[in-house]
């Protein structure tokens, strides 16, 4: 999978839906065709971003997840852990992990409903509009401002899921083994609606 955040303006002037998809499709691309125009590009085992020094490209940055997060089935696998102990986390660190991965993990989560969990981010919801055909998320501007603040209080607590994942995750099967990298990718998305809300953009999955 690709994960983008764009100038939001930038990809809404595109007159179709097709041309938008293609200047996406393209964008992803671009990164492991032209190697020559992109800053540090270099072999990912970690989390990195690609920002291209030419001005044609500069209405986008692509997120490297490296080893954790670059495929579909982490995300799922991540889900499933977190199923797994979210019961057995307090509700208000529930709540907010809850509303932070919903959108981000494609099809939702089973459990999610609206409900009035305590803490202050309980009634923090973050709808996405349908994703267009082949794009695994579909994130505007406004649902990254949500999203960021639904980060800020699942990363200040992220510390407090070691216990519960280590005692009550099933790891004999499957990915996502260890907090450490079910940490990492929540991290990893951190990281990705952070930029975007700095920039003011939104954020695109798309198949690869």
């Amino acid at each position: 999978m690709d994960v983008l955040i764009v100038d939001w303006d930038h990809l809404m002037a595109a007159p179709s839906d097709d041309q938008r998809y293609a200047m996406l499709h393209d964008a992803g691309l671009s990164v492991d065709d032209d190697e020559d125009v992109w800053q540090d590009r270099s072999p990912s085992v970690g989390p990195q971003w690609f920002w291209s020094p030419l001005p044609a490209l500069g209405w986008f940055g692509k997120f490297d997840f490296g080893n954790v997060g670059f495929s579909y089935k982490d995300h799922f696998w991540a889900g499933e852990r977190w199923e797994e102990i979210r019961a057995f986390v307090t509700p208000e660190v529930r709540s907010a992990v809850d509303r932070f991965i919903d959108p981000l993990f494609w099809g939702g989560l089973e459990y999610m409903a609206d409900r009035d969990d305590e803490g202050a981010v309980a009634h923090v919801s973050v709808v996405l509009p349908p994703a267009p055909p082949d794009h695994l998320l579909w994130c505007p501007p406004e649902a990254v401002s949500s999203l960021n603040l639904l980060w800020g209080s699942v990363d200040t607590e992220l510390a407090a899921l070691r216990e519960p994942f280590e005692r009550y995750a099933r790891v004999d099967s499957g990915r996502m083994n260890d907090f450490d990298a079910f940490a990492k990718l929540l991290c990893g998305w951190g990281d990705v609606i952070g930029e975007a809300q700095q920039r003011g953009w939104g954020v695109v999955g798309l198949r690869c």
